[in-house]
């Protein structure tokens, strides 16, 4: 997400978050329209298989060993993520793009490792740049993630970029910021980003308290809507004491 994931502490988690709609394969991100957690999980390999514990598990999850998938295969990540897949949760793998300043090369060389040692079911391009000027560089590395298989591709510009996204990506993080920002920035979308169906896009919220993490779940505004009380410089190394209470909102519009 803008910010640089770490590798984190372990944490005993019983997880889902927030997020509207989604998931099977592209063609279910564009139909689908009820809630469902989409989590940035950044955590140790424990804390990952934590998360699908729960009845009200996430519909998808994403790994980030180390700020990518590191230059050595971790077997307690790849025993993880098999236990998570095994529940009919998607993982997928953070890949950042420096504002598609990274060279193409070393982003494929990241989204080699983590499908060759991991399995993960797509990747999360973080990062990513908002411009008609850098669909092409979007739009090969959506091709070589997909390459003959059905795999999910999540682009992360945090903010509503041109529209031609929409043609690359299979979910579009339209927003990430603080809970202080986020009805301003809602307000302010494109009209054409409301006619997309909600579970093609997702929004990245922290700082938010307990109430404003639920209005920010109910409010619909999204297919997802991940909502957090971590603060900056890194808000998505913790995780809220209201996760609970964000799962039942979920749960009760399944």
């Amino acid at each position: 997400m803008s910010h640089p994931g770490i590798a984190i502490a372990s944490i005993g988690v019983t997880l889902a978050i927030v997020l509207v709609t989604l998931v099977v394969g592209r063609g279910s991100e564009r139909r689908a329209s009820c809630r469902a957690a989409l989590i940035p999980a950044y955590l140790p390999p424990r804390g990952i298989a934590d998360l699908v514990r729960s009845t009200n598990r996430p519909r998808i999850v994403v790994i980030n060993p180390n700020n990518g998938p590191g230059l050595a295969e971790h077997e307690a990540y790849r025993r993880a993520v098999r236990e998570v897949r095994a529940t009919g949760t998607r993982v997928l793998g953070y890949v950042a793009t420096g504002y598609a300043a990274r060279p193409a090369g070393d982003v494929v060389a990241d989204v080699d490792r983590y499908l060759s040692w991991y399995g993960v079911d797509g990747i999360f391009f973080d990062e990513a740049a908002s411009g008609e000027a850098a669909l092409p560089y979007y739009a090969a590395l959506a091709r070589h993630v997909r390459s003959g298989a059905d795999r999910l591709v999540v682009v992360n510009p945090g903010v509503a970029p041109a529209r031609g996204y929409f043609d690359v990506a299979d979910v579009v993080v339209t927003f990430e910021g603080a809970y202080v920002e986020y009805g301003a920035a809602v307000r302010a979308m494109p009209d054409w980003l409301r006619q997309e169906p909600p579970g093609r896009v997702a929004h990245l919220v922290y700082g938010a308290s307990r109430a404003e993490a639920l209005r920010a779940v109910a409010d619909g505004a999204a297919g997802y809507v991940y909502a957090t009380s971590g603060a900056m410089p890194n808000p998505w190394r913790t995780l809220p004491d209201y996760l609970s209470e964000e799962a039942e909102v979920l749960a009760s519009c399944r």
